[in-house]
């Protein structure tokens, strides 16, 4: 809304100040701010209202002592966030992007089963809802990410170099056609132009336009293009889509490396089973993302801290990938749609930092599902939409080392019990966060400790960027 604005002002009035609203460094900090202050305000009124509609959290039996103070403690705070964070992209989003849109209608959906979890737990059973219906909601919001990427061009294709007005932005292949700056493409051939008519046309060879009708200042000129440059011509005004790279991620480590899902040595398998396969990574991820940060939802600050320095991370790799000169340097694959990414990460980390002022030791309201699911849903779409999903055991490192001590637990537990007729534990008490309140570290000590590790992990996953 406000970014809308901004560009109107700058294109009709030539406002002062107004051309921020084209820059996505301004755009992102002003997001992460909205996000925050709209979180901070709604905090007391949100923690009221779950107080007078007694939600409550309902307190583990078989967990640490130390927690049963915090009984009655109002959860759902999930909620704070998503208000926080779709308000922030309300007013500072691009809300034709296909990204945004995508992510957004995840976080609705996950946040939305949640919810339900969060309120069968409060009014009906402490259980909510069933593991298998629960996992059932995960899995059909990962569909529902994987039928919008592999259905909407943007996720695969190049960006069109000519916007809805018919504004040329040049390239080298536009420059030598002879395209000059400040032209306007008013017809292509012998049909008055339309972006929405021509972006991502299969074009050939033989179907190229050979000439466009050119707007130059006061004149209208017909620009013919020679028969070996046309592909590429309509190619570069009009965008190529691409759909072999959707499957396509950057590996750590390697320079000019690319990891092709569905694809063994030499062989590549068809595009319908490649796509197909790819559904199978994002299902995988996505609840595993989402099932590891609500295990990290068990401390004051814990998941809120670490979650927010992961969208730090994301929204910087979101703003290299979608840059071509960031790109090219990091040699990574560059994604020219993917620059909303950068405020939908911006918007969370206000929002997180916006509940954890709420939610810092003793907390005066917890994230419950509602949050958890959401928030950790988006981690893991945000990964695979920018290629750094390979990243996740860094970028997302607190959560899935609480994973991990979950499945060694349970794995080592049940092994021992058919192994000498008695389970046995590696931890005192799994996940991670509570062995250690178990070894007598202070709640918020294990928080800061953790945020810590986060930090340094996430500064290892920039560090692979340098080291290809």
């Amino acid at each position: 809304m406000i970014t809308e604005l901004l560009k109107y002002l700058d294109a009709v009035y030539n406002f002062p100040g107004a051309r921020l609203g084209y820059y996505l460094s301004f755009r992102s900090i002003a997001a992460a701010l909205t996000a925050g202050f709209l979180g901070w305000l709604v905090g007391p009124w949100l923690i009221g209202l779950l107080r007078r509609k007694a939600f409550g959290e309902v307190i583990r039996t078989d967990g640490p002592a130390s927690h049963a103070s915090k009984k009655g403690t109002p959860t759902m705070g999930g909620l704070l966030i998503l208000l926080a964070f779709l308000g922030a992209l309300l007013l500072w989003g691009e809300w034709h992007n296909a990204y945004l849109l995508a992510l957004v209608a995840l976080a609705l959906w996950l946040g939305l089963i949640g919810w339900v979890d969060d309120y069968l737990k409060l009014r009906r059973s402490k259980k909510g809802l069933s593991a298998r219906v629960k996992l059932l909601g995960q899995v059909g919001g990962a569909f529902l990410l994987w039928v919008l990427m592999i259905s909407v061009p943007d996720f695969y294709s190049t960006a069109p170099r000519v916007d809805e007005k018919g504004r040329v932005r040049l390239s080298a292949t536009l420059r030598e056609a002879g395209l000059r700056r400040g032209d306007h493409l008013l017809a292509v051939e012998s049909t008055p132009f339309s972006l929405k008519a021509f972006k991502y046309r299969p074009f050939t060879e033989a179907s190229a336009p050979t000439y466009y009708v050119i707007g130059r200042g006061e004149d209208t000129l017909r620009l013919y293009i020679p028969p070996t440059e046309r592909l590429a011509v309509a190619q570069a005004l009009f965008g190529e889509s691409r759909p072999h790279t959707l499957t396509q991620t950057n590996l750590p480590f390697y320079k000019n490396q690319l990891l092709e899902y569905a694809r063994l040595g030499t062989d590549q398998a068809p595009l319908w089973l490649q796509t197909l396969f790819y559904g199978l990574v994002i299902l995988f991820i996505v609840t595993a993302t989402s099932n590891a940060y609500n295990l990290t939802d068990g401390l004051d600050g814990l998941a809120a801290g670490v979650g927010a320095i992961s969208f730090v991370s994301l929204g910087a790799f979101a703003y290299f990938s979608s840059n071509k000169r960031w790109a090219d340097y990091f040699q990574i694959l560059y994604l020219p749609h993917a620059s909303e990414v950068t405020i939908v990460c911006a918007a969370l980390v206000g929002g997180l930092v916006a509940f954890l002022w709420y939610n810092a030791y003793p907390a005066q309201i917890f994230m419950g599902d509602t949050g958890s699911l959401m928030v950790g849903g988006l981690l893991g779409a945000v990964s695979l939409m920018i290629k750094k999903e390979l990243l996740l055991p860094l970028i997302a490192g607190i959560s899935f080392a609480e994973t991990v001590s979950v499945m060694i637990q349970v794995a080592y537990f049940r092994y021992t019990r058919r192994r000498y007729g008695e389970g046995r534990r590696i931890f005192r008490m799994a996940p991670l966060h509570h062995h250690y309140e178990l070894l007598g570290w202070h709640e918020v000590k294990v928080v800061i400790r953790f945020w810590i590790v986060a930090l340094l992990l996430n500064a290892l996953a920039f560090i692979t960027l340098k080291l290809r």
